[in-house]
């Protein structure tokens, strides 16, 4: 099962979020006290991994607080609410047991009142349900005039409850009611006793949510725990103090978690942190690229107190093998602190794949390179299977390539508090954007410089044919790009409103659409003055296809020559049916294909492809070239 979206409603400073839509990895930005962390610790109460309540005292905005209570509306108050998708598997489970269609969608709504159970909104369709029983389980000649009618489970368990009560002249039950109590039974087992059909399939499914895991900075590890009066009272009663509730969890995921101290054996116990320890280096070195000589160990050690009494300390230590020495993990640097803590806390569900993880600003005290590295981590072992959302201030914690995952959350006032944003594209305020801004600033300083003559392409492929015609047109004395001028790659269609949002202010970019572009978002970004109408450009101006692709550039013959060279394919033009676009005909009869690994194909073989094109394509590529170099801004 998988997080589709959520909203948040009347949580801290939250009034309504508005749908926040939910990828594998799912950046949330946007300045101090806008409410992300509000945001996802709302979605971490829906279905915490541990005991994590909603209390209304606390939770509930204050300033509306009274206000809801005499009108009523704080009783009716759901703070979270989730939409997830059901896997194959899992429709497949439901419509084995409670018959094909029962879900008339593989969806479900999650949400949790304050004080209140996880509870479900199901897509049930109880036609379908009934019809599959009674073809199941009831004799239609006996029973079909003694349920017609229900159209639902309840309904349908009263007609035959009522049907049982049937006896003949001698006062023994009638064959109706005979057979209307086997099937009242397989009902009634079916249904979880008479609870109903939301019942049973709630008892099914909410098991099958995924489980939320939430940390943050005050979840860090110290160096030093006193045993007595820290992590073992935090072991009995949980603690409201977040670094001895670590302790304690990673005591009990050690498995040497006590009764009590005086019957503890403390030799078996620091046998198996000694265990631990060893794992918990291997993971940290495996996500920590900064040092590689660095080992943690953990262990309880006694002390003699002057009373001569014997206190025992939990101490997490790291050694440095290169120079020799070892410290307390709080004496070490903040980022590497935060990283090990975060490991070690995470030990406990590494197995767990249903799971939701939620970071609030992590790795906030890490240099910018262990950034890269947590963010590397977050995006591969983190999301094995699993979703992540995170928040951040930092440019360093954004995938420039992957803008369409970000949220933006802005504070809009007590009015409206605080609302998210799908699309960062939209999003006007600068101090909110910097984040993106600086991020895909630092990313275009990494791979080129950058002056004020650029040209922002959908993707590689677009990239590669306008590069590769420029450089053979060129030859030949016809238009080409100047070498003053800089092709941007957007990495798709999705990310070109944003990039245009980030830098259209402060850069003269002309922009090549094509049939996949999202104009409205575009159009957008001209009324707000980010973008001139005149510097945007359409393939389909320079072909005849209606709404084409960079592909339709080429004679279609051509571009199909191209494609089953680059997939060993060999159809033919009568194959493909229509005059669209050339991309999609050739999906209709091939089905989907990455259009990537054509492009790449001729760029490796386009010594042999460009000279046998034809003068039609060559014309086409070469007013697209030319038109593009005119939109340019002139050299300053």
């Amino acid at each position: 099962m998988r997080l589709k979206s959520f909203q948040v409603r009347l949580f801290r400073n939250v009034i309504d979020s508005g749908p926040i839509k939910v990828a594998d990895s799912t950046c949330i930005v946007g300045k101090n006290e806008a409410g992300k962390t509000s945001i996802i610790e709302a979605l971490h109460r829906l279905n915490p991994a541990k005991p994590c309540p909603l209390v209304l005292l606390d939770d509930y905005p204050r300033w509306l607080k009274k206000q809801h209570e005499i009108s009523g509306e704080i009783d009716n108050a759901v703070p979270i609410t989730a939409d997830f998708t059901l896997s194959a598997d899992e429709m497949a489970m439901l419509d084995g047991q409670f018959g094909q269609g029962v879900l008339s969608a593989p969806t479900l709504t999650a949400f949790r009142k304050y004080g209140g159970d996880l509870q479900l909104h199901l897509p049930i369709d109880n036609g379908r349900f009934v019809k599959w029983f009674s073809d199941q389980h009831i004799d239609a000649g006996l029973l079909g005039p003694k349920v017609a009618g229900a159209g639902n489970a309840s309904e349908l368990l009263e007609k035959l409850t009522a049907a049982t009560a049937e006896k003949s002249e001698s006062g023994e039950p009638t064959p109706e009611a005979q057979a209307a109590k086997q099937a009242k039974t397989e009902l009634e087992s079916l249904l979880d006793g008479s609870k109903g059909l939301t019942a049973a399939l709630e008892k099914i499914l909410c098991p099958l949510i995924p489980k939320t895991f939430y940390f943050s900075q005050y979840s860090q590890l110290r160096g030093r725990y006193n045993l007595g009066t820290e992590v073992l009272q935090a072991l009995s009663t949980p603690s409201a103090d977040e670094e001895i509730q670590a302790a304690a969890d990673f005591l009990t995921l050690a498995k040497v978690a006590p009764t009590n101290v005086e019957t503890w054996d403390f030799e078996q116990s620091n046998a198996e942190l000694e265990a631990i320890s060893s794992l918990l280096t291997r993971m940290v070195k495996a996500n920590w690229k900064q040092n590689q000589h660095l080992r943690l160990v953990v262990k309880i050690e006694p002390e003699l107190r002057p009373n001569g009494q014997t206190e025992r300390y939990l101490q997490f230590r790291v050694e440095d093998t290169r120079h020799d020495f070892s410290n307390r993990l709080d004496r070490r640097s903040t980022g590497f602190r935060w990283f090990v803590s975060f490991i070690a806390s995470f030990f406990e569900f590494q197995k767990d794949k249903n799971l939701i993880l939620l970071l609030d600003e992590p790795g906030l005290s890490l240099h910018a390179r262990a950034q890269k590295d947590l963010l590397d981590a977050i995006d591969t072992n983190l999301t094995d299977g699993r979703q992540v959302v995170y928040t951040t201030h930092s440019p360093f914690m954004v995938r420039t390539e992957s803008l369409g995952r970000v949220r933006i959350v802005e504070d809009k006032g007590p009015d409206l508090g605080a609302v998210a944003t799908n699309d960062a594209g939209t999003t006007s305020d600068p101090d909110t954007l910097f984040p993106l801004q600086a991020a895909l600033g630092y990313d275009i300083a990494q791979n080129l410089f950058i002056g004020n003559r650029n040209i922002l392409l959908e993707g590689t492929s677009d990239f590669i044919y306008l590069v590769a015609f420029s450089s053979h047109l060129g030859s030949l004395g016809r238009a080409a790009f100047p070498t003053n001028c800089r092709l941007l790659p957007a990495g798709g269609a999705t990310n070109i409103p944003t990039f245009i949002a980030l830098l259209g202010g402060k850069l003269d970019i002309v922009v090549l659409l094509d049939g996949k572009a999202q104009r409205q978002r575009i159009d957008a970004a001209i009324a707000q003055g980010r973008l001139k109408a005149g510097n945007i450009l359409s393939v389909e101006q320079f072909c005849p296809v209606k709404g084409a692709d960079i592909e339709d550039l080429f004679e279609a013959d051509e571009y199909l020559s191209i494609y089953n060279g680059a997939t060993k394919q060999s159809l033919k033009m009568e194959d493909l049916k229509g005059q669209d676009r050339i991309v999609k005909r050739i999906e209709r009869v091939a089905g989907e294909f990455d259009h990537g690994r054509v492009a790449g194909y001729f760029l490796t073989h386009q010594h042999e492809i460009v000279p046998k094109l034809s003068a039609d394509t060559l014309q086409r590529f070469e007013d697209a070239i030319a038109a593009l170099v005119k939109a340019l801004p002139p050299v300053p």
